[in-house]
C-alpha cells in the first residue's frame, strides 16, 4: 500500500530570503515573537504613565497659575501666565498622545511579526513531517537493497543479474527520491508544498519498485 503524504497543515503566501541551508523556524523563535510583542505592550503602558504624570503635572502649574492670577497682581502679566500654563498642559497631552502613538506602532509591528513566526513555524512542522514520511522509505529501499546485495554475493549467472538489475533500479530510485526531498528541503520555507508532488511521485515509483523487487 503506497503511502499518503498529508501535510499538518497548509499554508501559503509569507516568502523569506533563503541562505543556501534548510530553513526552518522554531518554538524558541515563536516564544522569541512572543516576548518581543510583549515587551512592546509594556512600552506602551509605560508611555501612557509617564504622559498621564507629564500632563497632571501641567495641569498642577496651571492650577497654580490660576491661582496666582486671583491675587492682586499686574492683569496683563497674570492673564498671560495662565495663558502659557494652558499652552503647557496642551503640549504636554499632545507629546504624551505622540509617544503612545509611536509605541503602538511597535507593538503593532511586533504582533505581525508573531503571526508571521507562527505561520512559519506551521510551515515548518508540516514540511519537516512530509520529509520524514519521505525519508522513510528511503531507508525501507536501503534495507531492501542490502538484502538484494546479500543474495546477490550467493548467486551465480542469470540469477545474479536479474538481482543486479534490481539492485541498480532501487538504487537509482532511492537517489532519485533523495534528490527530490534535498530539492524541497533547499527551497525557501514558504515555497516547499511547490515541490511536493514531485517527491510524491518519486516515492510512489520507489515504493511500487520496492513491492515488485520482494
Amino acid at each position: 500500500m503506497s503511502l499518503k503524504f498529508t501535510p499538518h497543515v497548509v499554508v501559503a503566501g509569507l516568502a523569506l530570503g533563503f541562505a543556501g541551508c534548510q530553513e526552518a523556524t522554531t518554538r524558541s523563535d515563536v516564544a522569541e515573537a512572543r516576548e518581543d510583542l510583549r515587551e512592546e505592550q509594556q512600552d506602551v503602558a509605560e508611555a501612557q504613565r509617564d504622559g498621564a504624570e507629564e500632563v497632571a503635572d501641567a495641569k498642577h502649574d496651571a492650577d497654580q497659575a490660576r491661582h496666582e492670577a486671583m491675587k492682586p497682581v499686574l492683569e496683563g502679566d497674570a492673564a498671560e501666565e495662565v495663558a502659557d500654563a494652558n499652552q503647557n498642559v496642551a503640549e504636554a497631552q499632545a507629546d504624551a498622545n505622540a509617544d503612545v502613538r509611536d509605541e503602538q506602532k511597535d507593538v503593532d509591528a511586533a504582533a505581525a511579526d508573531l503571526k508571521k513566526t507562527e505561520i512559519e513555524h506551521q510551515a515548518t512542522l508540516a514540511r519537516d513531517g512530509f520529509a520524514k514520511q519521505a525519508d522513510q522509505q528511503i531507508a525501507l529501499a536501503d534495507e531492501r537493497i542490502a538484502q538484494l546485495e546479500e543474495r546477490h554475493d550467493n548467486a551465480e549467472g542469470a540469477d545474479a543479474e536479474v538481482l543486479q538489475k534490481q539492485i541498480d533500479a532501487l538504487k537509482s530510485q532511492r537517489d532519485r527520491v533523495k534528490d527530490a526531498i534535498d530539492d524541497l528541503k533547499g527551497e525557501e520555507l514558504m515555497k516547499w508544498q511547490e515541490h511536493q508532488r514531485t517527491v510524491q511521485q518519486e516515492v510512489s515509483t520507489l515504493q511500487q519498485l520496492l513491492q515488485t523487487n520482494q
